[in-house]
């Protein structure tokens, strides 16, 4: 705590004194204010700790654990093996099992392969370690540190989309920034080592970019910048990071046509052109189009989310109902064998993309180490099936509206029964805004059509009300944008001298 603390105050007083060295600097929000924000955001690290703490017994069981734990395993050696650790900083470690890096290291991690269903896209797990495996130089062993690092790298992403987007809230300014701010899920989850932080870092960093090289603000700053953050989308989150680098990008484009009309048909036009590519490539590359990986991986989502035992020899990574079907082995700590005619389901290297099912187990020889024991969510929610149009309603329906006040189960649930209804109210307002107003409609349409599409994957693929909680909120700050957007209030603006 005593880290954390002078962290806090570290940075804060950076930010109040000198903008955090010039970084956070705007003629319309006072350095002041800044620093008032940043300290106010720092609070969700204990909140979210001691929510965990108390709700669930502690953080060790559940991915910002687990995100710990390996970069403090991965760290280890950055002091002990310093050129395998800059390897594996640059991925070219060797993931195979039986390599020295793997028995040496790799295998004592929690999260490093917890990403193995995810086939289609990059086990972005692996970038939140790298990242935090070099910030626990400076952490001194403090997961309270790790986590506010992890805020404040979503305060400068959080500063940047400001930044990008401020030009289309005059007299808002400080209404979008605590939008941006505390937006409940979000503050909430950004105090914690996961990766909706970086993620908001990238994303904020890329679109300020983005929007300064299509308007040639010092574009050869900004070419430099893109390549790099570019990439680090395609591996991090990259159904948010790129979806919205290329939405936006056609909204920069497009916002210059002085025809409303001209600009909503060319976004539409452009997009599902980008979309038919996309589309294709995933034939060619992967064999499957968009569709099908979205619906592969809400199968894989549904099996994990119904719980049991992992276990795993390294090649193997097997799933069992309970530990009935265990045996274990005197003398060595979470070591099984399986009983005799168990079923089981599990995934092999070097296609772990594969589920396979074993009805009745005849190998009880092999030994297995225990790597996690998953409780049955209570949350899952299950799609309608009847049609296409039917599951994309229920999707949408699972991430905007559900739960409500009358069926919430849980504190989290009721957190999301309160954003639930600041959602339908925003909803509310930007529809009436497209239907009615005179004012310019292309930025709420981009930020509405940005927001429900994100939303439909996440329905669709992570069928689960607490996942759907926590994944959605980065696209929902958008539609609260896009209804703060719709708000036509006349207010002076103000300039805050520093």
């Amino acid at each position: 705590m005593i880290v954390f603390i002078t962290y806090v105050f570290v940075f804060v007083s950076l930010t109040y004194y000198n903008g955090f060295f010039g970084l956070f600097k705007d003629e319309f929000i006072s350095r002041k204010k800044h620093a008032f924000l940043l300290l106010t955001k720092a609070l969700a690290v204990p909140v979210f700790f001691l929510a965990y703490a108390k709700l669930y017994g502690g953080i060790e069981n559940f991915d910002t654990g687990k995100f710990y734990h390996d970069a403090v395993v991965i760290n280890t050696y950055g002091k002990t093996d310093f050129g395998f650790f800059i390897r594996l900083l640059i991925g070219l470690q060797n993931d195979n099992p039986g390599s020295s890096d793997f028995n040496n290291c790799l295998v004592n991690t929690l999260n490093w392969d917890n990403g193995i269903l995810k086939d289609y896209l990059y086990n972005d797990n692996r970038i939140v370690i790298r990242v935090h495996s070099l910030l626990h130089f400076i952490a001194f062993d403090s997961y309270l540190a790790h986590a506010f690092f992890n805020c404040f790298l979503s305060f400068i992403g959080i500063y940047f989309l400001y930044k990008t987007f401020k030009e289309w809230f005059v007299g808002k300014e400080m209404l979008v920034l605590l939008i941006l701010c505390f937006w409940p899920a979000l503050w909430f989850y950004t105090g914690a080592l996961l990766k909706e932080g970086i993620t908001l870092f990238i994303m904020g960093l890329t679109l300020y970019q983005l929007k300064r090289f299509i308007n040639r603000e010092n574009s050869f700053k900004s070419l430099a910048f893109l390549p790099v953050l570019i990439f680090i989308s395609f591996l991090l989150k990259p159904y948010i990071l790129i979806f919205a680098s290329i939405t936006f990008t056609l909204f920069f484009i497009y916002s210059k046509i002085k025809k409303q009309e001209t600009k909503f048909l060319f976004f539409i036009g452009s997009f599902v052109l980008l979309v038919l590519i996309a589309n294709g490539a995933s034939l060619v590359l992967k064999d499957k189009s968009l569709l099908s990986a979205a619906f592969e991986q809400q199968h894989k989502f549904v099996g994990v989310s119904k719980g049991g035992v992992f276990v795993s020899d390294s090649i193997k990574l097997i799933r069992l109902t309970d530990t009935l079907g265990l045996e274990k082995l005197a003398n060595k700590k979470d070591v099984f064998t399986i009983k005799k005619n168990i079923p089981y389901m599990y995934w092999q290297r070097p296609r772990l993309q594969d589920t396979n099912y074993v009805v009745a187990n005849k190998d009880t020889a092999t030994h297995y180490k225990l790597m996690y024991i998953i409780q049955e969510g209570n949350s899952n929610v299950h799609l309608s099936h009847k049609n296409s149009v039917y599951t994309a309603a229920s999707a949408l329906y699972y991430t905007l509206f559900y739960p409500s006040v009358f069926n919430a189960k849980s504190s989290l649930q009721f957190l999301a029964s309160f954003e639930n209804i600041v959602i339908i109210i925003s909803l509310f307002l930007v529809c009436f805004n497209l239907i009615k107003s005179r004012r310019d409609k292309f930025l709420p349409f981009v930020f509405l059509f940005f927001c429900l599409s994100l939303c439909l994957l996440i329905g669709l693929t992570s069928p689960n009300s607490g996942a759907i909680f926590r994944y959605r909120s980065p696209a929902i700050i958008f539609l609260l944008m896009a209804a703060l957007y719709s708000i036509d209030f006349t207010k002076q603006r103000t300039r805050f001298s520093d």
